[in-house]
């Protein structure tokens, strides 16, 4: 999994054996990657391609191996703490130079959305980079995505009731060739927002996770 999040190209057995040094042979890793597939966690694009992860695999991983997410360094946790101080003083003008800054450490797309309806999306041209994005079906599906992001999230942000939540694939409502790591949180004056990270589904999810519910945590505090 971690080797296909990091090269975005299908893992062969003799990848993994070489790699990872494997006390095992590339025919036992080859049959267990097919029954990986026969179960629907992986797939195989076409006949001579190794293998990648299936919608279902990812939720497979972050389920099984995300957990709290990352654990974030003292120099980021400060400065997300300064970062949302600010945001209690300056509200959406500090949230929005937070979002960039979050943009440019994830590689990824991030927004912030308020109660009042408004919202900002910022990192976009992260996602157009990423190869991805050489399916003009995603390239048609984001771009209406962006043209309704305001609605989109303000729906998220009526409906949403957990404080933190990843959405893959079809279950994202923002693009269902994406993911999305999003936290809810509401402060002491009753501000209530949603903070969140939208990628391919290959994304980091440790760190985003671990991001998300950082912030969280200080922006209740």
């Amino acid at each position: 999994m971690r080797e296909y999040l990091k090269s975005a190209e299908p893992v062969g057995s003799g990848t993994l054996v070489e790699k990872y040094s494997l006390q095992v042979s590339s025919a036992t890793i080859r049959n267990d990657m097919a029954d990986l597939t026969e179960h629907g966690l992986l797939e195989q694009p076409h006949t001579s391609a190794g293998r990648r992860p299936t919608e279902q695999g990812y939720r497979v991983f972050v389920r099984e191996f995300v957990g709290e997410g990352e654990r974030l360094v003292d120099d980021l946790v400060q400065q997300i703490i300064a970062a949302t101080g600010e945001m209690a003083q300056r509200r959406e003008t500090a949230a929005r130079d937070f979002a960039r800054y979050m943009a440019q450490l994830t590689g990824e797309t991030v927004f912030v959305s308020f109660g009042d309806g408004s919202a900002y999306l910022t990192g976009m041209s992260n996602l157009f980079s990423k190869p991805e994005f050489r399916e003009p079906g995603l390239v048609r599906e984001f771009s209406d995505m962006f043209d309704r992001f305001d609605e989109l999230a303000a729906d998220m942000l009526q409906h949403m009731d957990r404080e933190l939540v990843v959405m893959i694939g079809d279950e994202n409502p923002f693009c269902s060739h994406l993911s999305s790591v999003v936290a809810k949180w509401e402060s002491e004056d009753a501000l209530v927002g949603l903070f969140g990270v939208i990628g391919p589904t290959r994304m980091d999810y440790e760190l985003n996770v671990g991001l998300m519910r950082t912030i969280r945590e200080e922006l209740e505090k």
